[in-house]
Parts: C-alpha cells; structure tokens; sequence
C-alpha cells in the first residue's frame, strides 16, 4: 500500500472515531449515566426488575392474605354491642305487646313494693331534700317536706348512690338508642317472642325466610322464662367456631346482671334487675349487603365509656377505613417480612455485585461515603417506612387502590389498573433502590475490613477519645468528690447524664430491652469499680488511723485518698495535735520532776540552815555575840523559807480559777515609774543604772494594780538579782494605736543556758546550778499575771542581753 493508501485509511478512521465520538454525545442520558455513575444505572435497573418480580406475586399474596382477614363484625366488640343490643330490641317488644311505652326502668328494674318509689325522680329527690332538712337540724321545714307513704330508712349517701347508678344506667339505654340507626341501617334483626309468637323486625318477609347459605353473618340469643341466656344453633361467618366463642364470653361478661353486681352496688340492696325473658333474637347481614357494606369501607368499632358512677357503657360507631384490615391481613400473611427480605436481598447484591467496573462510588462519591451511624439509621428507617410500603402493596394487591381511583377519576377499570401498577413499580422500585444504596456505602467493608472500616466511618471510633476523656473526667470528679462542700450540683449533673440516656433508651422498642440490659451490666461494672476505690482508699485511711491510735505518730499517707481526700489534712491535724500533746505531757512530766528536784533543793538549803543555828542556840555556852548573829542568821533563812512558800502559793493560785481581779483605772507608765522607784535600792546595790524612756502621756488602762505592781515588781526583781553588775537597764514604753507596750532590757551576770521560752515556766532559773537565791517563780507568776489581765508577756534572749516585753491593749 502506497503512501496515499495510508493516509486516505487513517483519514477515514479518524473520520470513524469522531463520527462514533458524535454518536455517543447524541445519547441519550440513560447512556451517560451508565457510564459516569453505573453504579446508579445498575441499581435502578436491579430495583426495578426486583419490584416487577415482587409485583407479579401480588395474586398469591392476596390468597394467602384473605385467609387472614378477619370480618369487623365478627370481632369480640361488635358481638358485645350486638347482645346488648337485645335488651334494647326487647323493651321494643315489650312496647309492642302491651300497646303503651314503657321505660326501662319498668322493664328491667324489681323493686319491693315498699321502696318502689326510689324509682321516681321527684319522689327520691324529696326524700334527699327531707333528709337535708334533718341534718340541718330544721324540724318543721323537714316535717313540711315528709314525703307521704313508703319507708323512708335509706341514708342520704344511698340515695345519693342510688340516684347516681339509675342516672347512669340510664345514659347507659340512651347510648344504645343512639347507635340504634347504625344498627339498624347495616343488621337485618329480628326479636321474637316465644309462647305468643309475635316479633319486632326491620326485615321483610322475603329477608326472614331468607336461607341460611345466603346469609354473610348470622348470630342468636336465646333466653328462657328465668332470664337465662343461650346462643342460638344457627350461626354463620367465616369462622364460626370463634364467632360462638365470643357470643358465649359477651353473655357472661356483659349481661346486666353483671352489670349490677359490679356497677349497681347500692340498688341491687333494695331490688333486682330483670332479663329479657321467653324471646330470641337474631342479628344477621346477607351477602349482598355485605358487599356492599365492605365496597364502602365502612367498619365498626366499639368504644367503652365510663359514666360518673362507675357504670362501664360500650357503645357502636361506625368510620371510614379504608384498606387498614386488609394491610393487616397481608402482614399477617408475610408480606411484609418477604418485603424486608426483598430489600435486604438488593442490598447485598449492592454489596456485591461485580458490575461496577473500575469506579468505586464508595470512596470517590461523596455521597456513598456514609459514616456507620448514618447507615444504621437509614436501616432503621427503612424498616420504619415498611408499614407505609405495606399499606401501598395492601392497597394495590386487594384491588381497592384501582376501585378508588376509578370512583375519583371516572376512568374505567383497566386504566386506573394501569396507573396504580405504574404507581406501585415505581414505589416498590425506589423502596429497594434504598437498599441497593445502602449496599454500596458498605461495600466499603469489603476493601477496607472490619477494623479499618470502624476506624475510617465511625463516629464513635473518632469521637471515642473525647468521649472517653469525658467520661473518665466525670468519673474522676465523683471519686473526687469534695465532702466538705454541698454536692447538690453534682447530684444534678449525674441524674441529667443518666435522664439522658434513659430518656434515649425509651426511644427504642424491641432494641430498648437489649440496651437497658447493657446499660445496667455497665453500669453495674461501673458502679463495682467505683466502690472497689473507696473501699481501697478507706482502707488506706482507716491504716494511717490505726497506726496513730497505736502510737505511731509518723505515719504519712502517699496515696491519692480520692473522695476522702479532704481528711489527709485532717489527719495530719490530729497527728500534729497528739504530737503537740505528747510533747505537753513530756514537758509536764519533766517539770514535775523539776519540781521535785529543785524544790526541795530550794526549800532544804534555809530549812537545814535554820535546823543548824537551832540547835547552836541550844548551847548555853556560845557567847551574846554569836547569839545574836545566829538569831540573825536564823531570822534571814526564816524570810528566805517564807518567801519561797508565798511564791508557790501565789503562782499555784495565779494559774487556778480562783483568782479576783480589781479592775480599775490605772496609769500604767506611772505605774512601772513607780516600781523602779521603790525598787531603786535593790538596783542600786547591785550596781545597776536604769534608763527610763517612757512616754509623757498619761496611758490609762482597765487593770489589777496589785496585780500588775507584782508582775513589774518581779520583773525588776529579777533584773536586780540576775543582771550584770555595772551594766545599764533600759526601761522603754510607747503606746501604738490601743496596744501600749513597756520592755525591760538588761546585761546578763551569768551565761543563760535555758531556753527563752522555758524561762516563763515555774521553777526555771537562768543559772542551771541554782546558786542564786531566786525561787524561779518570778517570771512564771508575772507571766500568769499579765495574761489574766489580757496582755501577753514575751521573753528574748539574744547572747547575754536579756529581753522582756509586755503589751497591754487598751479597752474602748
């Protein structure tokens, strides 16, 4: 081939293509679609032949349906309207037979002769207002309105009780006269009396030899002489067998001798109530009629009513139906789970079909990406909108759908067929197309797998971490629950979390159970767990409280207590406590045995002394000089002994209950000018120079004056006795505000070897040898002193210079 044969045949399959190019542009859109989304194509074409082959069973489906259906008239409630029925029929032929109207009250009601008049209105409403009269205490009103003749013993609560029941007893007639005309325009009835042989009918003579073969429902009722009731031999429906089951159990329940046993209490104390008596009753609709009666969708439909008095009323009424019977034939018969597996049929060949060629909707298509919730309410969904699908195939399978559709439109039979049959194809179709696209949102199951799937399009899985953070935050709060403050507020918040998902349990209904059931061995776990962590951390606590009740004073707790966690501190209180205790006892313990010690060191050093000088007296040949030094020296120790003594006593009772505080006015700087004053030759012997630098204004204070001179007079005291010979005091006081304070410094003679605080105490000397002549109360009664009167008293010591401050505070 030549060079022009080459290029002539590819210009001709170029030709080719763009020609096939223009074709395929020409398609229509059915071409495109299967082409850019197949998955679509092939879903449409998969719903609409499953919804052909549904459809094509719909004859089968109405076989099996009819076997199901079951008649309005036959129901146990009809039959119930029915007999009652024959009381109102039986009055009617009462009437008739003796040519006047009676009320019910005449026909049913037995009375004794002596209360008949409880059955007139006027004369029981006389009766009730003579008993009033008589309550009120009224006696000529009350003669004045004595009703004449008949015994008058019933209270005024029976009448009451009594006027309530004829009251609705007699509503309870009125409702069966209203649903008489139903009655009567849908029942062919007839009542006859059995000894004279007349009766009470809307049926022609025609009707009432009408066979038995072309009657569609026939029932009787039967009473003898006594009121006793039967159902008739003759019945037809289409099961009869049921249909004399319920005509037996209407006898029993809803007669009116029942009906006064339970709802005519206080009447049947007085009278009785009769039953229809030597009749039959016979209720029936003919075949014709009920076809005409069924092709107008009218079905009955009993409703109980309840009067004042408690006396339970049924009554008949009659509405439009519509196919609501047959749609629940047809679910009975199936339909309905065979329509359910007809979806989930398309949605598994969505899932697996291999039609879809290289496109994969499920992860390209933004609208087949579906999380694994939003799939799951879909399902759920559709199997919701099966009863609506049900109602549509019920419709349309029975033939009453084209039957309407005809009476509305006018058209003839085979063209309302054909416009329902379009209708229900393409209903049916898009029902199962629903399923096919469920089917391909998890055909992403198939590429991604179970795990990968879960992590991809779950909700759940990708809020679980928040979820869980939440939930273990909540948890964490309650076992952290602070004891000390009001948990009202977290109360609250439990009862909303848990209303909340009792509230979206009570939205579902088979799956409610499996999820209350869930919920609670959750819950139950939860619950474990949580009291394992305060039996856990109680145990912790209730150890760190042995081991302290035990002694051990340096118990530490480590672990995190949880909701007990405020007691940490409260333990450590009471260890720090019994610590403080045990250290109170100790010191007091060791202070006694000081006591001991040096107390009688104290107190044995001028007692020996004065033993010693006594018995030297007894010598009768010492000389007058050393006579009177000894009397000297006795009289010395003797002071020495005494002064020890009144120490003791006046701090023993300083730190008792039974001291007597003078208050009064007192000028506190002229006060301790004073003390230096009168103590300025003891000072001045110990070679001591005091400076005073106290404020010029008067500082007047509620205080003790004896008091308080002891407490600055022991404190100067212990300065002339303990201070550095040749050294300078310092006396200072200034007042700031209301607190007034005055400090005494001074150089100590000896090395202070006892601690500041210690010093305060009773028996404490600051030279340990205690070769001085203080007792060691000084400081500890001028501390006793100065607190009963509300001040404080301090001691520093800082090397040898020694410190002592008092602050007073001033009273308003």
């Amino acid at each position: 081939m030549g060079i022009l044969g080459k290029e002539k045949k590819e210009r001709s399959e170029a030709e080719a293509h763009e020609s096939d190019a223009v074709h395929k542009k020409n398609r229509g859109g059915i071409y495109r679609l299967k082409e850019k989304k197949p998955w679509i194509f092939w879903g449409m074409a998969v719903s609409l032949l499953s919804a052909f082959v549904f459809s094509c069973f719909y004859g089968a489906f109405r076989t099996n349906a009819e076997r199901y259906m079951e008649s309005p008239v036959e129901t146990s409630g009809n039959i119930s309207w029915l007999y009652q029925s024959c009381f109102l029929l039986y009055r009617d032929l009462r009437n008739s037979q003796s040519e006047e109207q009676l009320d019910y009250a005449d026909v049913y009601l037995d009375v004794a002769e002596e209360y008949r008049w409880i059955l007139d209105e006027d004369l029981l409403a006389d009766h009730l207002f003579y008993l009033g009269a008589q309550e009120d205490g009224d006696t000529e009103q009350a003669e004045g309105a004595r009703p004449e003749g008949g015994t008058y013993s019933l209270s005024r609560d029976e009448c009451v009780r009594i006027q309530e029941e004829l009251s609705s007893l007699e509503e309870y007639f009125h409702n069966l006269d209203e649903s008489f005309q139903i009655l009567n325009s849908y029942y062919d009835y007839i009542i006859k009396d059995d000894i004279t042989g007349k009766y009470v009918t809307n049926m022609s003579m025609d009707d009432i030899n009408r066979s038995l073969s072309s009657q569609y429902f026939l029932v009787s009722f039967s009473f003898d002489s006594s009121g006793n009731v039967t159902v008739g031999d003759a019945i037809c429906g289409r099961n009869e067998s049921r249909l004399r089951k319920f005509a037996n159990g209407a006898i029993r329940e809803d007669g009116l001798h029942s009906r006064a046993a339970q709802d005519m209490m206080a009447f049947c104390r007085y009278g009785g109530i009769r039953q229809p008596e030597n009749c039959t009753v016979t209720f029936c609709i003919s075949k014709e009629m009920w076809e005409q009666t069924e092709k107008n969708g009218l079905l009955g439909n009993v409703s109980l009513y309840t009067s004042g008095s408690g006396i339970h009323v049924n009554f008949y009424r009659y509405y439009y139906s519509g196919n609501s019977v047959s749609t629940r034939a047809y679910i009975d018969a199936g339909v309905g789970g065979l329509l359910l597996l007809g979806l989930a049929a398309v949605g598994l060949l969505g899932m697996l079909l291999p039609v879809l060629k290289s496109t994969k909707p499920w992860r390209e298509e933004r609208a087949c990406r579906l999380c694994f919730e939003v799939e799951v309410v879909l399902c759920c969904v559709l199997t919701a909108f099966t009863s609506v699908m049900m109602e549509i195939v019920a419709g349309v399978a029975s033939g009453r759908a084209q039957s309407t559709l005809q009476d509305y439109t006018l058209i003839n039979m085979s063209a309302a067929g054909i416009l329902v049959g379009g209708f229900n194809l393409l209903a049916v179709s898009l029902y199962f197309f629903c399923g096919w696209y469920i089917g391909i949102c998890t055909r992403a199951l198939r590429e991604l797998g179970l795990r990968e799937y879960i992590r991809q399009r779950s909700l759940i899985y990708r809020f679980f971490p928040y979820t869980k953070g939440k939930a273990v935050g909540l948890y964490r709060s309650m076992t952290h629950l602070d004891l000390t403050r009001n948990a009202h507020r977290s109360i609250i918040k439990i009862l909303v979390i848990n209303a909340l998902i009792l509230f979206a349990i009570s939205f579902l209904w088979f799956g409610g159970f499996a999820l209350t059931v869930a919920y609670s061995v959750v819950l139950y776990f939860i619950l474990r767990k949580y009291i394992s962590d305060l039996q856990q951390k109680y145990g912790i606590l209730l150890k760190a409280v042995d081991e302290i009740a035990e002694g051990n004073l340096n118990v530490s707790i480590n672990e995190d207590l949880g909701i007990f966690e405020p007691f940490r501190s409260q333990v450590f209180k009471i260890q720090d406590g019994l610590k403080k205790a045990v250290d109170t006892e100790f010191r007091s313990q060791k202070m006694k045995v000081e006591l001991i010690t040096n107390m009688s060191h104290d107190l044995k050093t001028p007692l020996t002394a004065i033993i010693t000088y006594v018995n030297l007296l007894k010598d009768e040949n010492i000389t007058p000089e050393q006579r009177r030094e000894y009397l000297a020296t006795l009289d010395r120790k003797s002071l020495r002994l005494k002064s020890l003594i009144e120490d003791l006593f006046e701090f023993s009772k300083a730190n008792s209950d039974n001291v007597t505080l003078n208050i009064m006015d007192v000028d506190i700087m002229n006060l301790v000018k004073q003390v230096a004053f009168e103590m300025n030759d003891k000072i001045s012997e110990s070679g001591l120079d005091i400076r005073m630098n106290l404020t010029e204004e008067r500082v007047i204070l509620p205080l003790d004056s004896q008091k308080t001179y002891r407490v600055y007079e022991n404190l100067f005291g212990n300065i002339a006795k303990y201070a550095l010979q040749g050294t300078r005091v310092y006396v200072n006081g200034f007042r700031i505000g209301d607190t007034v304070v005055i400090t005494l410094k001074n150089i100590s003679a000896q090395e202070i070897t006892v601690e500041a605080a210690d010093l305060t105490e009773r028996f404490v000397r600051g030279d340990a040898s205690r070769n001085t002549e203080g007792s060691g109360l000084g400081l500890a009664i001028a501390k006793s002193f100065t607190e009963l009167q509300g001040g404080q008293l301090e001691i520093e010591v800082d090397g040898d210079l020694f410190k002592v401050t008092t602050t007073w505070h001033m009273k308003e």
